[in-house]
């Protein structure tokens, strides 16, 4: 998932990205259960970054939610926004699974030496 967290950033670095992009790196996100295990989560997502809000049945259904979501962004006239705070979500996503790299790593020369 991380190659495609940072092909996603490195999408949103462009000064102009097609709204078929934005609408595919939404979709391949709202679909992540590695990102988004539950589907709970995904209602502060949408709330955050891309500033909509649905109905509690929505959420129930992840394709559905990707259906509406879509919809939204199609009729979004200036997505400079939605592009900022996407970029900025998946930086954070890319910066937490360095971390979690990182405590891994310190534990796996500790352990094999002295043994």
């Amino acid at each position: 998932m991380r190659t495609k967290l940072i092909l996603f950033r490195n999408e949103l670095k462009n000064k102009t990205i097609p709204k078929y992009k934005m609408i595919g790196i939404v979709s391949e996100l709202l679909l992540s259960r590695e990102i988004f295990q539950t589907n709970a989560e995904l209602e502060g997502f949408l709330a955050d970054v891309c500033s909509l809000y649905f109905k509690s049945y929505v959420f129930r259904s992840r394709t559905l939610l990707v259906a509406r979501t879509i919809r939204e962004i199609l009729n979004i006239k200036e997505d400079m926004d939605l592009k900022v705070q996407l970029y900025y979500f998946i930086q954070q996503l890319i910066e937490k699974y360095n971390e979690e790299d990182k405590s891994k790593n310190q534990f796996n020369g500790w352990i094999g030496k002295g043994v």
